[in-house]
């Protein structure tokens, strides 16, 4: 009775992850510039047979490894050269993410924690959004939080070896999905972790070694080859792409050194608001627990740190914070459920304050957008002015997804107000998710002809 208890909840998973992630992923062309790159480099990998080199416009582009675009490829093969199958490697990499934060957390806890971790995940509105995608970072990131889990595990069982091993090949996996970041962010939190616990443990210099041995082994031989096969410039253009991420706004994206906490505010609500409460350890956190919050605490640090200081200010450069913040706050919801913390009002009021907001956003836009015209003469911009003149036809209903996103959000603070958490939790975050799944059929569609559809017409004229 056990086992059928674990496959349904597994199952379950499987089932909610298909039907929000896979649903509409060909509704909208490729968007974000990324999107376009590794689309296109897959393609041109079809074209030319050549499944070693990554080019974009038929000229050699080796600022990433292949791993993603490989499996771009394997899906365009399947599913034909469409944005569905360029986006199709995310929504699956989403499900196998969900049963991931499962697992760890039935270990770590319980299947109540492992099934409000998924929730919490998918509730919160980038991590959902971004498995919806064709970039690289869904893949990036899960191959790095797992090398953090297996290093947590090196030290949670004994020192067993084996768990350096496994994250040694996870981390390598990373490094071959988008370069050296792959390893620097994992390294850097396992580093500070053994100086936080310096009394506990030594340095492992020869688990060390051969971790980052073991990480950097795929990608150098890929290197290789591509030296081998191309002239000498390929590491001297890498270093200083590098380089270039690092000390200035990269294609135009800089910003301001607050950035990435803004992102991460308001981009994982409402999962983002919680975290607070999940610091300070309690008479239930074992060790375990305990090492494992470390552990996330300071890969959210990490992260925040390094693009902080980091020029280039992209969105997605932060976004293996997903996996700290959602967890940080699971522990939040976990514990106040079960009566191990109690639930303040603070959170409930800074949870109604920003989900209000975002109810009211998705309720007026498509208003105001419907009737655009009231509002162009009070635009002094012109190129804006042109563009919101686009004919684009916006229903009498877009408005119910800020409607039912404000019901959501009112009927979850009741059930939290009465004390109600579990209850209140699930409709706080399946609403947050269920809104999210309806942007990408009704919202994006027109907010895209408005920034596309010209270019993409004269594309498709040619």
């Amino acid at each position: 009775m056990k086992y059928n208890f674990k496959f349904n909840r597994q199952l379950l998973i499987i089932v909610i992850g298909v039907l929000f992630f896979i649903p509409y992923l060909g509704n909208v062309h490729l968007f974000d510039w990324d999107e376009i790159n590794f689309a296109e480099a897959a393609r041109e990998m079809i074209a030319t047979g050549d499944y070693l080199n990554v080019r974009i416009d038929f000229v050699p582009f080796h600022e990433k490894p292949p791993l993603f675009i490989w499996l771009q490829t394997i899906s365009m093969h399947i599913f034909g050269i469409n944005e569905f199958a360029a986006r199709l490697p995310n929504a699956i990499i989403g499900i196998i993410t969900l049963l991931i934060l499962y697992e760890i957390g039935k270990k770590l806890f319980d299947e109540i924690f492992g099934m409000l971790w998924v929730l919490t995940y998918i509730g919160s509105i980038l991590p959902h959004f971004y498995f919806k995608t064709a970039i690289i970072d869904p893949l990036f990131n899960l191959f790095m939080y797992i090398g953090i889990y297996y290093i947590f595990r090196y030290y949670s069982e004994k020192l067993n070896f084996k768990y350096i091993i496994f994250a040694s090949l996870s981390v390598a996996c990373a490094v071959m999905t988008k370069g050296p970041v792959g390893f620097l962010l994992p390294t850097l939190t396992w580093l500070s972790f053994i100086f936080i616990k310096r009394k506990l443990y030594r340095l492992p210099y020869k688990e060390l070694f051969i971790y980052t041995l073991i990480s950097i082994i795929p990608a150098g031989i890929w290197y290789l080859l591509i030296i081998i096969n191309s002239d000498n410039g390929l590491i001297s253009e890498f270093i200083i792409y590098q380089i270039r991420l690092l000390t200035t706004g990269d294609a135009g994206h800089s910003g301001p050194i607050y950035y990435h906490f803004i992102i991460l505010l308001i981009g994982c609500f409402p999962a983002s608001v919680l975290i607070l409460r999940a610091i300070r350890n309690t008479i239930k956190d074992t060790e375990d627990r305990i090492n494992f919050k470390i552990f996330n605490l300071l890969l959210l640090s990490v992260v925040l740190i390094i693009f902080s200081i980091v020029e280039t200010k992209i969105v997605h450069y932060s976004s293996l914070a997903y996996f700290p913040i959602t967890y940080l706050a699971t522990i939040t919801l976990y514990y106040t459920a079960t009566s191990t913390i109690r639930w303040k009002l603070s959170s409930t009021i800074f949870i109604a304050i920003i989900g209000i907001l975002f109810a009211l956003a998705l309720f007026w836009f498509p208003i105001i957008m419907k009737n655009i015209d009231l509002f162009i003469p009070r635009i002094y911009d012109e190129f804006t002015k042109e563009v919101l003149k686009s004919k684009i036809h916006w229903g009498d209903y877009d408005w119910l997804i800020g409607a039912v996103y404000f019901i959501g959000l009112l009927v979850s603070i009741i059930y939290i107000s009465r004390d109600k958490l579990i209850r209140g939790f699930i409709i706080l975050f399946g609403t947050s998710a269920l809104s999210i799944f309806l942007i990408l059929p009704i919202l994006a569609p027109k907010i895209e002809a408005y920034t596309q559809n010209a270019p993409i017409e004269f594309y498709a004229s040619l």
